[in-house]
């Protein structure tokens, strides 16, 4: 089964694009996927785009982050900074 077509990653999608979904689908992965799904991705978008979703993702879960950060030897400080528990705890006050 390729991996876009796993229902344990993707659920709560119907139809998945490969091209135009490419970042949703890298970041499931990711957080979610295991090692077959891992080289998949990296076959199919190569390490560069990977890396790239990681540096600028703002969905990747803070364990996932870090792992992935430390794995691609990427910097945090090269990353997009995510939003502040503060201002998120502002957003589910109102």
């Amino acid at each position: 089964m390729e991996t876009i077509d796993k229902k344990h990653l993707f659920w709560d999608v119907e139809k998945l694009d490969s091209q135009k979904d490419a970042k949703f689908i890298i970041e499931r992965i990711l957080a979610l996927g295991d090692e077959e799904d891992f080289k998949w991705a990296t076959d199919f978008y190569g390490k560069n785009k990977l890396k790239e979703i990681v540096r600028e993702s703002r969905n990747l879960d803070k364990k996932s982050f870090n792992f992935w950060s430390q794995f691609f030897n990427i910097k945090k400080e090269k990353c997009t900074l995510k939003q502040s528990p503060s201002l998120r705890l502002l957003f589910w006050k109102r």
